[in-house]
């Protein structure tokens, strides 16, 4: 126990002069002298001889004695300010609301948030504090502010289709030096605890669920959904698959319906390639906006549709012009999305000083004489020089070549320069294609497929996009890095938020930017996965200081009460 408005000794000291100051007042007695006087003119002087109340006598009424000693003490504790510091209430507490996925069905965000109202009240405002655990882990209410404030701040909130961040604040609260050495990590909600991450985190630290959740419901939901190359083959049509989860007792879904631009298909375009995964064929790759939707829904009804927007794959048009290797044709015939026109292309491969098609983004080769490097690159754009190299080398399979082995057959440095300019360009040594193997080797092919799109800027497209996972790394048919740049900035994953849509290149939709749906496909939400057992909390068992000095309160009446009582029946006076 500690008091916020005075010390322990000064508590104590107070109690001991409320004792004696009351034991004085109780020794004070009204004495009753007779005084015979002639006359009433010396009346005055008569009561000074003989005052009313003297302080001797013997010390009677011990029982009303005790009465007022212990009002007096209960509102000097009151006054006091106690704070309750027991087991339950000693430890620091961080209260995790679930407002993700995990919690949308039914009413149990609301059962959450009414029980994490509950508890705040039996807990010291300096020894807690509220996180909210939705699409992005916020600080509700900080250690010290009134609980008051915490019914605004939740006002609108409501479960977000995520899954649930609660694993991350875990780490983070983990580190050293972020959260004091005792502990207590509250959940309120289903959000899972990953093993793993509870057996990283330090000892003095525990994490407890404030509501036992003995049953997880029955649910069926979209546990996945992305886009794959067309099976047949076509480089402009894409294959969406289709994966249904749920819980074990969950009843096997009835039908699915698919809709593209809102048009939904017909049900033989859907194939099952199990009880719980389907595709459909041959969709095309034009930007349109896809769903898939559970028919049969259920309670929990953010996971039982889910939106993907089909990347867009044209065929790129490339002019040849001046003398060539023949590699650099047959390079461009054996991929699919690269053809060879004469009027109206893209970009352009020719050898330097051709002057066909001017214009254009260009590759073209160079003798080792007229430039440094093995490979130049001008680049537009506002990047840095340093995030546009890292960027290009991906983007053009430069990391795949074999520098070290062309360099010692060239006997010279293989190396990658970058500049800026207003428009695209790659130069390479003409004598990688005649004398050092280049066009014989496995990244020859990669590389001037990956060049006309790099050139071209064909975006990037990602076979998924889902909420809590990282962008998907990049493909083979995919051009560059799939992280825009300035989300790339760090060479950290880049994590989406919450099922909606995604801006790409950083841009709102109306100033270029391209507009991504993402979905929500979670295998624990839509299983109503309960994650590691964890111990019921008792965070609102104890009595913090508010509550300690209410009840202080209403003890002082309840014996103002009985000592009342006592003086209307005589027996105390």
């Amino acid at each position: 126990m500690s008091f916020a408005n005075l010390p322990l000794l000064g508590v104590l000291g107070g109690i001991a002069g409320i004792a004696a100051l009351l034991f004085l007042l109780q020794l004070l007695r009204i004495r009753h002298v007779e005084v015979a006087v002639p006359t009433t003119i010396f009346w005055r002087a008569a009561a000074r001889e003989a005052p009313v109340r003297v302080l001797r006598g013997v010390f009677r009424h011990p029982l009303a004695y005790l009465l007022v000693l212990a009002i007096c003490t209960l509102l000097w504790l009151a006054f006091a300010g106690p704070e309750a510091h027991d087991d339950r209430t000693s430890a620091y507490r961080v209260l995790f609301l679930d407002g993700s996925a995990h919690t949308a069905a039914g009413g149990e965000f609301d059962e959450a948030a009414d029980k994490l109202k509950s508890d705040l009240a039996g807990l010291p405002d300096g020894a807690r504090e509220v996180i909210w655990g939705g699409a992005r882990n916020l600080k509700l209410l900080k250690a010290g502010e009134d609980r008051l404030l915490l019914d605004h701040r939740l006002a609108g909130l409501a479960p977000e289709a995520a899954p649930s961040a609660l694993n991350e604040q875990l780490r983070l609260l983990s580190l050293p030096g972020v959260a004091p050495e005792s502990l207590e990590i509250v959940i309120y909600g289903r959000a899972p605890a990953d093993r793993v991450v509870l057996e990283g985190l330090p000892a003095g630290m525990r994490v407890s669920r404030a509501i036992d959740y003995a049953t997880s419901g029955s649910n069926r939901g979209v546990a996945s959904l992305g886009v794959s190359s067309a099976a047949s083959g076509r480089w402009d049509r894409l294959d969406l698959l289709v994966r249904i989860g749920g819980t074990p007792d969950a009843a096997p879904v009835e039908g699915i319906a698919v809709h593209v631009n809102g048009q939904r298909l017909d049900d033989d375009r859907l194939e099952w390639l199990a009880a719980d995964v389907a595709t459909v064929r041959d969709l095309p790759a034009d930007g349109s906006s896809a769903e898939v939707r559970i028919e049969a829904g259920d309670e929990l009804a953010l996971d039982d549709a889910a939106r993907l927007t089909l990347p867009v794959r044209r065929a790129i048009r490339v002019a040849l012009a001046g003398d060539l290797d023949p590699a650099i044709a047959h390079a461009i015939e054996a991929d699919p999305g690269l053809e060879v026109v004469t009027e109206d292309p893209s970009i352009v491969i020719r050898p330097r000083g051709v002057a066909a098609f001017g214009d254009l983004p260009a590759l073209e080769f160079a003798p080792a004489a007229d430039q440094q490097t093995a490979f130049e690159i001008a680049y537009t754009g506002d990047d840095s020089a340093e995030l546009a190299l890292r960027s290009s080398i991906a983007a053009l399979g430069l990391d795949q070549v074999d520098a070290a082995g062309i360099a010692a057959e060239a006997r010279r440095p293989v190396g990658v320069q970058l500049r800026h300019a207003d428009l695209a360009g790659i130069s390479v040594w003409d004598e990688l294609l005649a004398h050092y193997n280049f066009t014989g080797s496995r990244s020859f092919p990669l590389f001037v497929s990956r060049t006309a799109r790099w050139l071209a800027g064909e975006p990037a497209w990602h076979p998924y996009l889902a909420a809590g996972k990282p962008l998907p790394a990049a493909t083979a048919w995919s051009l560059a890095t799939t992280v825009d740049p300035a989300l790339d900035a760090l060479g950290a994953d880049y994590v989406l938020g919450a099922a909606g849509t995604v801006t790409s290149g950083g841009r709102a939709a109306t100033s270029g930017g391209r507009a991504a749906a993402v979905a929500l496909s979670s295998d624990a939400v839509t299983a109503r996965s309960a994650g590691t057992p964890l111990a019921v909390s008792q965070a609102g068992g104890g009595v913090a200081a508010t509550g300690i000095v209410t009840w202080l309160i209403l003890a002082a009446l309840l014996l103002l009460g009985v000592e009342w009582y006592l003086y209307q029946r005589g027996m105390v006076p």
